[in-house]
């Protein structure tokens, strides 16, 4: 079967950042054959992509990733300072994996997000992407 049969039979995209399915797929394939990579949770407008192979430095690829979907900072690593602002502010547990995951980041530093997503990379090799 063909891997990203799934991503066409729903028609994933990010037609707000002018990517078609065909778009998708062609850079997923790129990532397939430089690190590989499995999909899952597949929709019409998100994927999660989980790496088999990751490089030691992860910068090129993190990057290269928000290139692709920069709502994966914008929209969840960027905003994690707010969200447990929010968290502490409601007096909500902060789960322990994201307790680990901002462990010694400053989430001063406006770029703390890539930050994020990098680790993130380093400890789950899992990446959800989605285009809204």
């Amino acid at each position: 079967m063909d891997k990203y049969q799934s991503l066409k039979d729903v028609g994933t995209n990010g037609a707000n950042y002018d990517l078609e399915t065909e778009d998708i797929i062609e850079h997923l394939i790129l990532w397939d054959a430089k690190y590989g990579i499995e999909l899952s949770d597949v929709s019409f407008d998100a994927v999660n992509i989980t790496f088999i192979d990751l490089p030691e430095d992860l910068t090129e690829l993190a990057l290269d990733i928000y290139e692709f979907c920069p709502d994966i900072i914008d929209q969840h690593f960027g905003c994690m300072a707010e969200a447990i602002e929010m968290m502490e502010g409601a007096e909500q547990d902060i789960f322990a994996d994201v307790r680990e995951l901002i462990k010694g980041v400053d989430l001063t530093d406006e770029n703390y997000g890539f930050e994020l997503l990098k680790r993130s990379l380093a400890l789950n090799k899992i990446v959800p992407l989605w285009w809204d």
